[in-house]
């Protein structure tokens, strides 16, 4: 009889089936609908990894309260103590769980915890998460007890595990819950994937085109109840005016405890509005699980999508709903600063607005996932994306580690199917950076084989379960070592990661490289994942180079770069390196501990890097000067006035420029930067371009000018602040002055005797600066620079008193420093020859002798010496650095002040 009840409820679902019943639609229903809320706040937290941590009595009086998201990172990964701290923590919890979970459902939901998360409820064991940038559930459903205080204690362990990706990267490996935590209750029967904690509602259009396009919807249904169910599921499809054009349903049975997979009958739409950058068009799909016995709802769910078709051609570059497009944005690193990677909803949503205000359409979510908000943003803005799993410069030759990786797969790809923005999955960033076996090329091969294996397991993976999407593996550009390891051939685009004019001495090496792999591969799509430089908004110079950090020379990288981008159509698009200054421990450089590839710094100030992609690719009318943040300025003059160079994005071919009121006159843009040259006086100074077809359109800049005299011909000093073996200026906003490059001393002037500047080698050439994390400091640039063998500093002041400070840094590392892999053009330095003890006179008077950095105080340290002069008798200011046979003096600055 039973079988004939279930044969006779199927063929009147068939029946249905066929023909949508509006009069069924529209019916009332009783609803007992999912409950969602996060439980973020009041945790206690601990990182004193014990065996009692669990336990309902244990005393958490020493436990600090912290709230989610949260690192326990954020001060230790950007102090001067080498490394941070990296290992197991635990979170506590008394969560008070009432009548409404009564005979539910409960999950508890992590959008994300780095990077091994173990959980107990009521002193019982849940089970373990392994991956620190998706997001995970437990069912804890059986554990909790209702309307009385359940003990969560959470443990979370972020140390490097061989079997877990990332092994090593060029980015902090912060610990923590670093995003929320949420309490979902559900009836329990509902629509969810518990496997990847997926909605449970997969979106496709396997038709799409702006005539017709069919919606295919597959959903995942539970039924943890201990009776089968006959349910409805029906789907509405909503217009992005919020109008609900068409309803399927479908009836079924699900046994207890099992999950089943429903595909209903697709939806037709005429004339989609298809999503693109410009109108990026959001539909909904409306799920709904109905009990037929007892006629309730028991689970709702809504899930944006979009209509569009796209494809990556390797001739003419990327096409979206059949029309061409450049794909031009950036990368993202979640981190801010002071607070690490545990960022409030508002940094997310910034983030992804300052790619979309620049102009941009392309963000390549890296390494890794990231949180939900970001994609959602995505869609809603018009921005696509690819997003990648985090197995970043190696692997680990074994099936733990593959099985981790395509979990991560899978996780990625379920949580995040139903975004329009996402066209392309990647893994394997630079994999083949560092090879494990230096000295043993056979073996490495045996190494380049298991990777290669590994990446077609994942490759077959992510189109088996995803075959609409493309997939990418960014690589270094050794182009030979990928190519003989065979990973050119299995994704079906290559991303190259290029620094050349960074990394490598040639800017010229980008349109090279680029040209020779498309020649040899003319059927492989490629897109550029990564370029860019580090810049200091801090540093400037009017001679700027590779490796001085400065605004300037990172200006002048990313003016060829895109240059070179955007005239090659085979190049679907490009990805800079990065949005934002981020985290990354091991870096010494300007900033030590954060990486400055930013086009906007770690609290979102603009660089003027940013705004050349603004005025590149904005369509609505855009002016701002570059180096706004450069608001104390400095420089040598013979005259009351000095000369300043003023640098202006634009989109439109002319403004005009007015200086202190006065105007200049109409200036020209040449490849949207207008440049010229402006007479500052000494004190405030104020710039103002516009556009005279349309005063809106316009910018204001104010600058302290600091005019440092050639010559002392009168008593109008204060003060000189002189970094030696520099051509940068060096803006220290927190003591209001700007330092200057050093000159030669003349007389009558001032200046260095003698010596050289400092070149530290590299195996690419010298560059101008070193990138040791300076000690005891906060201004590195000041002592990274520095002038060998210097004889004498001069400067002939006249008669008063000064305040003299002479600052020292031992360059020259004792000890071998860990490197990142990343730094592709690793300092070598002959410390050998280098033995630096002298003594210091002022105006002939020994001061002090013997003057030994290294022994004395240390490597990499700074050291300030300070003495008050006395100048009398129109002597001057001469200072000695005497020494003796085979030893060597050395200076990184000089600051004189005057007093009276």
């Amino acid at each position: 009889m039973k079988k004939i009840l279930n044969y006779i409820f199927f063929g009147w679902a068939l029946l249905f089936n066929i023909v949508t019943s509006s009069t069924l639609y529209s019916q009332n229903y009783k609803q007992e609908i999912s409950i969602n809320y996060t439980i973020n706040e009041s945790w206690e937290f601990s990182q004193i990894d014990s065996k009692e941590n669990y336990k309902n009595n244990l005393d958490t009086t020493t436990w600090t309260e912290v709230s989610m998201p949260h690192t326990w990172n954020a001060k230790d990964a950007i102090d001067d103590v080498l490394g941070f701290f990296q290992g197991p923590c635990w979170y506590r919890k008394e969560l008070l769980i009432g009548d409404e979970a009564s005979k539910k459902n409960v999950v508890l939901h992590f959008d994300g915890a780095n990077q091994v998360t173990e959980l107990y409820v009521n002193e019982t064991y849940v089970g373990k998460h392994i991956g620190g940038y998706s997001a995970f559930e437990f069912d804890i459903t059986p554990l909790i007890l209702i309307n009385k205080k359940n003990i969560i204690a959470i443990r979370v362990d972020n140390s490097i595990n061989p079997s877990i990706p990332p092994l090593s990267a060029d980015y902090t490996f912060f610990g923590g819950i670093y995003r929320g935590i949420s309490l979902l209750i559900s009836n329990l029967s509902n629509v969810s994937n518990p496997e990847f904690a997926s909605s449970g509602v997969l979106i496709s259009t396997p038709k799409v085109s702006d005539k017709e396009t069919l919606v295919e919807v597959k959903t995942t249904i539970n039924n943890f109840s201990t009776k089968k169910g006959k349910y409805k599921l029906q789907h509405e499809l909503i217009t992005p005016e919020g109008v609900v054009i068409s309803v399927v349903s479908k009836f079924f049975i699900v046994e207890t405890n099992t999950k089943i997979s429903i595909t209903t009958n697709p939806f037709q739409v005429e004339n989609p509005k298809l999503w693109s950058p410009d109108n990026p068009f959001l539909y909904r799909i409306r799920t709904t699980l109905i009990e037929i016995k007892t006629n309730t709802i028991l689970d709702k769910k809504d899930t944006s999508f979009g209509v569009r078709w796209f494809e990556f051609t390797a001739d003419k570059g990327f096409f979206l709903n059949g029309k061409p497009l450049k794909l031009i944005g950036t990368n993202r690193h979640q981190c801010y600063q002071d607070i690490g990677n545990a960022l409030p909803d508002e940094i997310h949503v910034r983030d992804v607005e300052l790619i979309k205000n620049m102009g941009g359409n392309f963000l390549r979510v890296s390494h890794y996932p990231q949180d939900p908000l970001v994609l959602n943003l995505c869609d809603k803005l018009g921005i696509l994306t690819m997003v990648e799993i985090p197995i970043v410069n190696a692997i680990t030759e074994s099936e733990d580690f593959l099985n981790n990786s395509m979990l991560m797969i899978n996780e990625m790809v379920f949580q995040n199917y139903n975004h329009p923005s996402i066209v392309c999955w990647g893994y394997m960033n630079e994999v083949l950076l560092r090879l494990p076996f230096k000295d043993n090329p056979e073996r490495n091969k045996v190494y380049c084989a298991e990777v290669k294996r590994q990446a077609n397991v994942i490759e077959k993976l992510l189109r088996d379960i995803d075959p609409n999407r493309y997939t990418i593996i960014p690589c270094h550009g050794a182009y030979n070592l990928y190519k003989e390891a065979g990973l050119l051939d299995i994704p079906k685009i290559i991303g190259w990661n290029l620094y050349q004019g960074w990394y490598s001495p040639k800017l010229e090496g980008f349109d090279e490289f680029i040209d020779i792999f498309h020649k040899e591969c003319p059927k492989k799509p490629v897109f550029i994942a990564e370029y860019g430089a580090d810049v200091d908004e801090k540093l400037h110079s009017l001679e700027p180079e590779r490796f001085d950090y400065t605004v300037e020379y990172g200006s002048v990288y990313q003016e060829y770069y895109l240059k070179s981008i955007m005239k090659r159509d085979f190049i679907s698009g490009a990805t800079l390196w990065n949005l934002n200054d981020f985290h990354s421990e091991y870096r010494g450089a300007a900033v030590p501990h954060i990486n400055k590839k930013g086009i906007v710094s770690q609290t979102r100030e603009l660089k003027d890097t940013y705004l050349l992609y603004q005025a590149n690719f904005l369509k609505t009318p855009f002016i701002a000067f570059g180096s706004k943040s450069w608001t104390i300025r400095a420089g040598v003059s013979n005259d009351t006035l000095l000369k300043q160079p003023i640098t202006i994005y634009t989109n439109l071919p002319k403004i005009t420029l007015v200086f202190d009121g006065k105007e200049l006159g109409e200036f020209s843009a040449v490849d949207n930067i207008v440049r010229a040259e402006v007479y500052c006086k000494s004190g405030e100074n104020t710039l103002h371009a516009f556009d005279k077809n349309n005063n809106q359109t316009e910018d204001f800049y104010s600058f302290n000018c600091h005019i440092v005299p050639k010559y002392f011909t009168n008593n109008d000093f204060t003060d000189l602040n002189v970094m030696l073996g520099s051509k940068r200026y060096f803006e220290d906003k927190d003591a209001a002055l700007c330092w200057i490059p050093e000159k030669e001393y003349t007389e009558g002037s001032w200046g260095y005797v003698g010596g050289e500047t400092l070149r530290v080698k590299t195996k690419n050439g010298s560059i101008p600066a070193s990138d040791l994390n300076i000690l005891n400091t906060e201004n590195d640039p000041i002592f990274q620079t520095q002038r060998i063998g210097i004889n004498e500093f001069k400067a002939d002041l006249t008669n008063a008193t000064y305040y003299v400070y002479l600052y020292f840094a031992h360059l020259f590392p004792v000890k071998e420093k860990q490197t990142l892999a990343n730094n592709l053009d690793t300092i070598k330095v002959d410390q050998a020859v280098q033995d630096f003890v002298f003594d210091i006179s002022i105006n002939g008077q020994l001061w002090i002798k013997d003057f030994d950095v290294l022994k004395q105080i240390g490597s990499e340290r700074a050291v300030i010496k300070k003495v008050i002069v006395t100048i009398t008798n129109g002597k001057g200011l001469s200072i000695g650095f005497p020494t003796k046979l085979g030893n060597k003096s050395f200076l990184n600055a000089i600051r004189i002040e005057k007093i009276n």
